[in-house]
């Protein structure tokens, strides 16, 4: 089994969890297949998932692990021979419960010639179910409010969500006799609609009829103004280009409505120079709008550029420490800080040299190992912060997706669509500095690629 598809990491869901995928996890997990994972190695992972060890199995024997495997996946206990057959495999070095997932995967792929005391109702049962996970979470991948429901409450401790239990809820009604329509389907799925979620409810973000128009000053580029007077540029990447008062503007971002829900995951898609980071710098604060109402009532943390750091002049460890102070306003806890930043940057003694010393990836290293290091309410980030030398990337990429789960709502720019389609639920397409789509995302990267915004976004 070479190549791993999203209706065999539904199985995995099913078998682990017992319920149906959310469409986050099974882009998730596809991606992962894409650096070269097989099937047998993302059931491994799926075997250390909190949701599996802090909900599932919680230090339970194997006995009860085997059990709850062929509950969620036949709608019954092993009888005592299958209990047995799996236990003598099981107390084998090399083998462990998730290769009898891996092995039962095989099974119900109908390419293993041993059926492990599994029945033909037992398939039967099976097929029913994942006949009904798939339906749930492709009608789920609809709505933005069941996607941002269907995930647990917390994952530090792990604790169930409540939708996730409607998840559960729903395949164990599911048997021979039960092959579910789309009707039960959408029943399931208002029951969670209903979850009691306020800050779900609440906007984070509100813009109306927002511009921002950036001034470019003749000692700036005193050929500039004449060249735009002159009609040599039409559009320009960042928006339009225009004169006003004998100085030049650019129209960064233009009419820009827009209401952002707490918890949201938002993907900015565009073209280079459409307005995406003029629109993170704005809601981050670093910009203000030029017309229009802005109300933010969220703390944005941007993450937009290696150089977003303090003076040079500095020790990596008084920039540090500056940055603790500014997101604190105390020290409390510096220490357990610091002696992250240090491990988890490499920097050891050249940690208290000025920064104008490190090479760039050192200073890559310690800019990333600094500002993901604290959870935040709202992240803005731009695809293009880097992260360092290649040593350290997988390191990073690892800790960047904790970072990234870890906080309340996102916004992420960027052009890779495996990463948008990792961690984000909605879409909005800018072009020339305005919002021209907004929806699902499968629905705003399909809008994007079927309208030509290249040629919208050059200079001419």
């Amino acid at each position: 089994m070479n190549e791993v598809d999203s209706q065999q990491i539904q199985k995995l869901y099913i078998a682990y969890f017992g319920r149906p995928a959310d469409p986050n996890g099974i882009n998730y997990w596809l991606a992962y297949a894409k650096k070269g994972f097989d099937l047998k190695n993302i059931a491994l992972e799926f075997s250390n998932q909190d949701e599996y060890l802090k909900f599932v199995i919680v230090n339970r024997e194997i006995d009860y692990q085997i059990n709850q495997l062929y509950l969620n996946l036949f709608g019954r206990k092993v009888d005592f021979q299958g209990l047995q057959y799996w236990l003598s495999y099981l107390r084998k070095d090399k083998y462990n419960i998730s290769d009898m997932v891996f092995d039962l995967i095989l099974l119900l792929t109908k390419k293993s010639k041993n059926n492990f005391g599994v029945t033909g109702k037992d398939l039967k049962v099976f097929e029913n179910k994942l006949h009904a996970a798939d339906l749930f979470t492709q009608e789920l991948s609809l709505s933005l409010v069941w996607v941002d429901l269907y995930i647990p409450e917390s994952t530090d401790p792990w604790l169930e969500g409540n939708a996730l239990t409607s998840g559960i809820n729903f395949l164990n009604k599911i048997n021979i006799d039960h092959k579910v329509t789309l009707e039960d389907v959408r029943i399931s799925l208002g029951k969670i609609s209903l979850i009691p979620i306020e800050t779900k409810n609440q906007p984070v973000i509100k813009m109306k009829n927002i511009s921002l128009t950036i001034p470019i000053y003749p000692s700036e580029n005193k050929n500039f103004s004449s060249l735009i007077t002159k009609g040599m540029f039409k559009h320009v990447t960042g928006g339009k280009l225009r004169n006003l008062n004998r100085k030049t503007i650019i129209e960064a971002l233009s009419n820009v409505n827009l209401t952002v829900m707490n918890g949201e995951r938002i993907a900015l898609i565009g073209h280079n120079g459409s307005g995406k980071t003029s629109f993170l710098k704005l809601i981050s604060g670093i910009y203000k709008p030029t017309n229009g109402s802005l109300k933010i009532d969220v703390n944005v943390y941007p993450m937009l550029q290696k150089t977003f750091l303090t003076s040079t002049e500095l020790s990596g460890f008084d920039a540090a420490k500056a940055h603790y102070l500014l997101m604190n306003n105390c020290l409390d806890g510096f220490d357990i800080f610091m002696k992250d930043i240090i491990q988890f940057s490499g920097l050891g003694a050249f940690i208290t040299l000025p920064i104008k010393t490190y090479s760039e990836g050192m200073c890559a290293r310690l800019i990333f190992s600094i500002l993901t290091s604290i959870r935040h309410e709202c992240l803005a980030i731009d695809e293009g912060f880097g992260t360092g030398d290649a040593a350290f990337f997988e390191k990073a990429e690892k800790r960047m997706q904790s970072f990234i789960d870890s906080a309340g709502t996102l916004f992420l720019a960027s052009h890779s669509e495996q990463l948008l389609r990792q961690f984000c639920t909605r879409g909005i397409v800018f072009s020339q500095g305005f919002i021209v789509y907004d929806g699902v995302l499968d629905a705003a990267l399909n809008y994007y690629h079927t309208h030509d915004y290249s040629q919208l976004n050059v200079v001419k």
